[in-house]
């Protein structure tokens, strides 16, 4: 009954919402009447251009993440009886944070609470922002300056950072140096998941029309959130690589990776996030050292 309410919420359309939650439309369209029963009120407005809340919907869409948030917090407590105690930190993150502010930030933990226990999910979508909201991560380290809703987070901005392209010393792009932007992402590019403002920076640098924005949707050729893949591809083809300058410093020292010169630079905006009132030893002390060594 849940899955199908979220389902339908998020995609707003029976069928759409049922291949979503991997049931046929009619057994979507059954557990939405039993959710409908259950909470007394009608969830959804139907019409021909597909579903919306009603106000009685987004309540209990809202009651459903909270009871979210209770489960796995009660969980993790269970989970850290089972480990005697043992403190457990997760953490979300995008794949261009973790070697830039991940990794040298829990060196500092660890050099700290050496017997902590450290969970690190690393995804480019949204999905962190989700984890961390309904209690599944205790902080989540990505690009949420466009999230519209962060009032019910702790946020700390970090230092805008420059964006860098990175290919093979024998890539013929170094003999177009400096490149502009637009010739740039004109060529195959490989990157972890662009989400829809990263496509729209794209877009605007390509041009702002109809074509720039068709050309934008199909960007980048090869799209993993595994860092590492990316760098190792773009050492054995000829396929520009984007990211955080930190994660192509040994493949530079070793020439197996030249920075592309480009005539302008994008930055990336970093920010650290976790939920209000979410206190604990370890994540304050995380909290404390993202602040002091990443924040503004």
């Amino acid at each position: 009954m849940a899955v199908a309410v979220k389902a339908l919420a998020r995609v707003g359309g029976f069928r759409e919402a049922a291949a979503a939650a991997g049931v046929s439309p009619a057994t979507l369209s059954r557990r939405i009447s039993q959710a409908e029963d259950y909470a007394g009120k009608r969830l959804f407005e139907r019409s021909r251009n597909g579903t919306t809340l009603t106000e009685a919907g987004q309540k209990f869409l809202q009651l459903l993440s909270d009871l979210d948030t209770a489960g796995n917090s009660f969980e993790r407590g269970v989970a850290a009886l089972r480990d005697e105690g043992a403190s457990l930190l997760a953490i979300g993150c995008g794949p261009l944070t973790t070697r830039t502010i991940i990794s040298p930030s829990l060196e500092k933990l660890l050099s700290e609470m050496p017997d902590l226990r450290v969970r690190i999910d690393v995804r480019a979508t949204k999905e962190p922002l989700e984890a961390l909201r309904s209690g599944r991560i205790d902080i989540a380290v990505c690009d949420l300056t466009h999230t519209p809703d962060l009032s019910d987070l702790e946020i700390q901005v970090a230092h805008r950072r420059p964006v860098s392209f990175w290919a093979r010393p024998e890539h013929p792009i170094h003999a177009e140096a400096p490149v502009p932007l637009d010739k740039l992402f004109r060529r195959p590019l490989m990157a972890p998941f662009l989400h829809k403002h990263w496509r729209a920076t794209f877009a605007e640098i390509l041009g702002g029309d109809a074509q720039a924005w068709e050309l934008a949707e199909r960007l980048p050729q090869i799209e993993c959130d595994d860092y590492g893949m990316l760098i190792d591809l773009a050492c054995r083809c000829d396929i520009v690589c984007g990211g955080m300058t930190d994660a192509f410093v040994e493949h530079a020292k070793l020439e197996r990776l030249k920075q592309v010169t480009t005539q302008t630079e994008i930055q990336w905006n970093i920010c650290f996030a976790r939920r209000r009132n979410h206190r604990f030893d370890s994540l304050d002390v995380l909290w404390r050292i993202l602040r002091t060594e990443f924040g503004v």
